[in-house]
């Protein structure tokens, strides 16, 4: 493959904005500020930043049940998804899978097999533009959680664990199994919706052996260099426990509390970039513009809205916050890169990944995504 080039660019380091040219052999950049070659793209003076890295989102579940009971195609679930995922500026995904009994019809456990089949399937094929990993999303209270991990363990698209207990009426997101209700009834649900739903969520869970499970989980990570993380944890005991545990990441802390006991323990934490860019939770936990003000945050995943990743990164170059520019992207690129044990890519230097989005941005604005490159290959 030819040396290629971007050039008439302002390309976001990990040292600050550098002007000029870069390139790149292969899959890997050669250079930045100065060079040329034969095979170049004028940027027109637009910002070059690393290709996004997506921790968490919910996005291929999506695309495999777009509507609760109409399950459709693996592979080509798969390949929507990785289109969305490249066009919003997302050159590494870790496809989050939550094992967690039901949800609009979808088995998530059978799933499991499924859209990992047809995510190989798309890869086969040539069909996918983007680097795709796998995040287990292990919930602590489900009795089948070994048999669903282990024969993921060792291979090569398993990068990521969180250990998560989302039963009705825990104390991590709802407090009160009536506070869980009334939060149900909110989103407009009728009681006896809310009923019928407690009642399929408790019929599968073994809340006797969460915590033998959390520590299993916990061991799998260790055992396999597999970062763990601790998701919605509420309280500073929590923290304390994921601490114990091993557990570095500290994702979607729901309170204050807990945001503060993660950073006072050298955990990373990452909230959700919808929460950033609505400025609140939908579930009405912590905000993420709080925990930055804050100082507590570290790294920004798209949840559930890939494009929000990159609109919350820039707005966190803008007042209040105002932090540097590479700060700020670094919170959807290196900071994730870093959590992930990813030192291959997330930056633009030399030697790194040639995966960078080309950017047209003007404050206040929706940053508008001219190109996505991923491995020197153009991805969108």
């Amino acid at each position: 493959m030819p040396i290629k080039a971007i050039e008439n660019a302002r390309f976001v380091t990990p040292n600050g904005i550098v002007e000029g040219a870069m390139t790149f052999d292969g899959d890997v950049i050669s250079s930045i500020g100065n060079g040329s070659a034969a095979i170049a793209t004028d940027a027109e003076g637009d910002l070059i930043i690393p290709g996004l890295i997506d921790i968490h989102t919910d996005n291929l579940e999506k695309h495999l049940m777009p509507r609760p009971g109409a399950q459709w195609d693996a592979a080509g679930a798969a390949v929507a998804h990785d289109g969305q995922m490249a066009t919003a500026g997302v050159t590494t995904v870790f496809d989050s899978l939550s094992l967690s009994g039901r949800k609009n019809g979808l088995d998530r456990g059978e799933a499991l097999t499924v859209m990992m089949g047809g995510m190989d399937n798309a890869e086969d094929a040539g069909a996918l533009r983007i680097d795709h990993l796998l995040h287990l999303r292990c919930e602590v209270t489900n009795p089948d959680i070994e048999d669903l991990v282990t024969p993921y363990l060792g291979t090569q698209r398993l990068k990521m664990l969180s250990v998560m207990d989302h039963t009705p009426g825990g104390n991590r997101q709802s407090g009160t199994l009536e506070a869980w209700k009334q939060k149900q009834v909110k989103r407009g649900r009728s009681i006896e919706e809310v009923e019928a739903s407690l009642q399929e969520s408790m019929s599968w869970r073994d809340l006797d052996g969460a915590d033998g499970r959390r520590r299993m989980i916990a061991e799998f990570g260790r055992d396999h260099k597999i970062p763990v993380a601790s998701h919605d944890d509420a309280t500073k005991d929590h923290i304390e426990t994921a601490v114990g545990l091993g557990c570095h990441i500290a994702e979607f802390p729901v309170s204050y509390e807990a945001a503060e006991a993660a950073k006072r323990n050298n955990m990373v934490t990452v909230m959700g970039s919808p929460n950033f860019v609505r400025g609140r939770s939908h579930g009405d936990n912590a905000s993420a513009r709080k925990v930055a003000e804050a100082g507590q945050l570290d790294a920004l995943c798209s949840d559930y809205v890939p494009l929000s990743m990159i609109r919350a990164a820039f707005m966190l170059a803008e007042p209040p916050f105002s932090w540097p520019l590479e700060k700020a992207i670094a919170t959807v690129t290196a900071e994730p890169a870093k959590m992930a044990m990813l030192d291959d890519r997330g930056t633009l230097e030399p030697g790194k990944r040639a995966d960078f989005v080309r950017v047209s941005y003007k404050p206040r604005h929706w940053p508008v995504i001219k190109e996505v490159w991923s491995k020197g290959r153009r991805a969108a």
